[in-house]
Order: structure tokens, then sequence, then C-alpha cells
């Protein structure tokens, strides 16, 4: 599912980054890249603030459209 869609402060794994080239390397700068896990904590105006590791990062609607994410393995 894209990260706009996902529920606000659940962690997730980001599955794939479906950006261009200049795009995606940002965002890798910002630790955000397949395999990394984040968790959205607030949505407004199409926006979001995610945390990734201990950061929080605001993305808009349409870079968060292209991350695609899914809900982390639980383990017990």
């Amino acid at each position: 599912m894209p990260l706009g869609q996902a529920p606000q402060g659940e962690t997730m794994l980001v599955v794939r980054v479906a950006a261009d080239a200049k795009t995606r390397r940002h965002l890798e700068n910002l630790g955000i890249m397949s395999g990394a896990e984040l968790t959205p904590l607030s949505f407004a105006d199409g926006n979001m603030i995610v945390r990734v590791r201990d950061s929080r990062i605001a993305i808009n609607s349409d870079v968060a459209n292209n991350i695609l994410v899914r809900k982390r393995p639980c383990f017990a």
C-alpha cells in the first residue's frame, strides 16, 4: 500500500520507493529506503509527518504515494 494510506501510529516496513532517481536518492539520505521502518505520526492537508529512526520528517502526498509499505511482521 502507498505510505499515504498507512494507518497513523503503526510502524510500517518500506517495500519499495517508486520515485525518480533524484527523489529516491534524497529519501535514501533521509533513511527512507527498502527495508527501512517508519511510523506515520500525523496527517494534515495531504501531507504527513513520519518517524524514521530517531527523526521526524515531513513528506508531501505525492512523495508519500511513491513509497510502498506493508505492515511490519510481528515476532512473539
